[in-house]
This record gives structure tokens, sequence and C-alpha cells, in this order.
């Protein structure tokens, strides 16, 4: 099973409107969120798939986003959230704290790390651990390119694409 990637969206209506039709395209059972959405209208426009998020750093307006989470049927789990898909274990947490997201990748407890934040794709491995930073929708900060991820759950392969 495939299951979509995405962070960083920054307002992007746009870029969001690409990365649902990418992750509509290909049938993805959800789509985990690492934060930076900024306004609810953003997570708006994830309506017609599934949404299970986080906070971000930028994310201040919590009731509107919280609003717009409900008003399409998705999960806004706060600052931090597990997820069992497929007999796997996954931590998203957008990745504010260095430290935190180490400790979580390192911890040995999840079989999936999710973050963003960094805007920087992002693939490694520590242990049996796969740590996912799909980089940014968004894809203007910084000079990077726009980019969501795909993670599948049989192959524990992950799969960049750019918007």
């Amino acid at each position: 099973m495939e299951i979509g990637i995405i962070s960083d969206t920054h307002d992007n209506i746009k870029n969001i409107e690409k990365a649902v039709n990418v992750f509509i395209e290909r049938r993805v059972i959800f789509v985990i969120h690492a934060g930076d959405y900024v306004c609810p209208k953003a997570v708006e426009s994830f309506q017609g798939i599934k949404l299970i998020g986080v906070l971000g750093n930028n994310d201040v307006d919590v009731s509107g986003l919280a609003s717009a989470f409900n008003n399409i049927g998705g999960e806004l789990k706060g600052d931090f959230c597990e997820i069992e898909q497929d007999g796997m274990r996954f931590a998203v947490y957008h990745g504010t704290k260095a430290q935190q997201k180490h400790s979580l990748i390192q911890s040995g407890i999840y079989d999936v790390v999710v973050c963003g934040h960094t805007h920087k794709l992002e693939k490694i491995t520590v242990g049996q651990t796969i740590a996912v930073n799909p980089g940014t929708a968004n894809g203007w900060f910084f000079g990077y390119n726009a980019t969501v991820a795909i993670f599948n759950t049989r192959s524990k392969g992950v799969e960049f694409i750019s918007l």
C-alpha cells in the first residue's frame, strides 16, 4: 500500500492541488502532512483525500486549522502523532527541534519517522528505522523544488516526486 507524504505547503494552493492530484492518481490510502500549512484554506485544499497531520512552527491558527481538518474529514493530531499501518509504526513530527527528531529516529521504536521543517529531501536509514523528509511542497523557499513523497509499506521504498 502507498502512503502520501507532504510537508511545508506554506499556503501554496496551486502546489497543494498538484500534490492532491498525484496522490489521487497513485491511489494512496492516506496522506501524512508533517506541518506548516499556515492557513486553514491550505488544509481545505486537501478535500477529496484522507489527511492526517501534525502542526508545524508556522501553524499559529490552531483552532482554524483544526476546524478545516474537521471540514474535510481529516485528523489534526497536534505536535506529534503515531500511526500504525500494515504492521508498521510511523512517527510524525514537524522537526522543529533537531534533537527531538534525532531521538525519534534513533529510538528504534518506529519503522518510519516522517519530518519536515528543513525543506530538504531526505531518506536515511538508522538501524531498522527509515526517516523521510518529503522536502517542501511550497517549492520556492531557499531555492528548493516543490516535492512530495510516496512511501510503499510493502517494499519500504520511498519515491520523491517533483510537482
